[in-house]
């Protein structure tokens, strides 16, 4: 099955409109590496679609996350990023000092969800997190966050 038939199925299934603007949407975010500003999102569109107008990526973006397809988060720079979800949640470990970010896998994460769970009955949205600190290397520097 091609990307655009999968992206028209999952549309349907989720019951949304297939735009060509919300098509080209998620064609950007599932072929884009890594996270994507909503604005470099729009910019990516627009190569296809022209006429799109910025709200209606900001409000599909949101759509989006709140269906669970997109994940948002903060990587540091006070910019909210999105990108596609995949199978598996996936974290990082952002440095405050060098600006390095490393991929940390959901395992690290799943023991404190479970435990939200048990104890308070909390379920957590664990699906894309950013924990801030200082990476070994900057520590080894004496390297402090600027």
């Amino acid at each position: 099955m091609s990307c655009n038939e999968e992206t028209a199925r999952m549309l349907r299934r989720y019951g949304l409109r297939q735009t060509k603007q919300r098509r080209a949407l998620i064609g950007a975010l599932r072929h884009s590496q890594g996270h994507n500003t909503a604005q470099a999102l729009l910019s990516n569109v627009r190569r296809e679609q022209p006429g799109v107008d910025a709200s209606t990526v900001y409000r599909s973006l949101t759509q989006l996350r709140n269906l669970g397809l997109v994940a948002q988060t903060d990587l540091g720079t006070g910019e909210r990023t999105y990108s596609w979800r995949g199978d598996e949640p996936h974290h990082h470990l952002v440095c405050q000092s060098c600006g390095a970010i490393t991929e940390l896998p959901h395992d690290y994460l799943h023991p404190l969800e479970a435990r939200l769970s048990d104890e308070f009955g909390f379920r957590a949205e664990m699906d894309h997190w950013a924990v801030h600190g200082v990476c070994s290397r900057c520590r080894e520097r004496g390297t402090t966050p600027s």
